[in-house]
């Protein structure tokens, strides 16, 4: 298990993604994170494209919490199976 470095607490947000069975593609949605709206066709590209995107939309938002870094859920829903996932992020350049 990675140790946290000393600093800057991690800020939680939460991201949930469905499955959209007729485009066969991941859809993320945040409301921690202004304008983050995504798709991907895997679960892999998604997290990619959040570990991307996230950081940015804070930085371009002036969210207070942009310069921390960001423990971030996403939570996977494909009908009735739920599934959440922990990232640890890079704090915005």
């Amino acid at each position: 298990m990675k140790k946290r470095s000393p600093g800057k607490p991690a800020r939680q947000l939460v991201v949930e993604a469905r499955w959209v069975d007729d485009a066969e593609v991941w859809v993320a949605q945040s409301d921690d994170v202004p304008g983050l709206v995504t798709e991907a066709g895997s679960r892999a590209l998604l997290i990619d494209k959040l570990g991307v995107l996230v950081p940015e939309l804070l930085e371009l938002n002036d969210h207070p919490d942009a310069s921390k870094p960001i423990d971030l859920m996403v939570r996977f829903q494909r009908k009735a199976a739920k599934r959440e996932q922990r990232i640890r992020l890079r704090k915005a350049a």
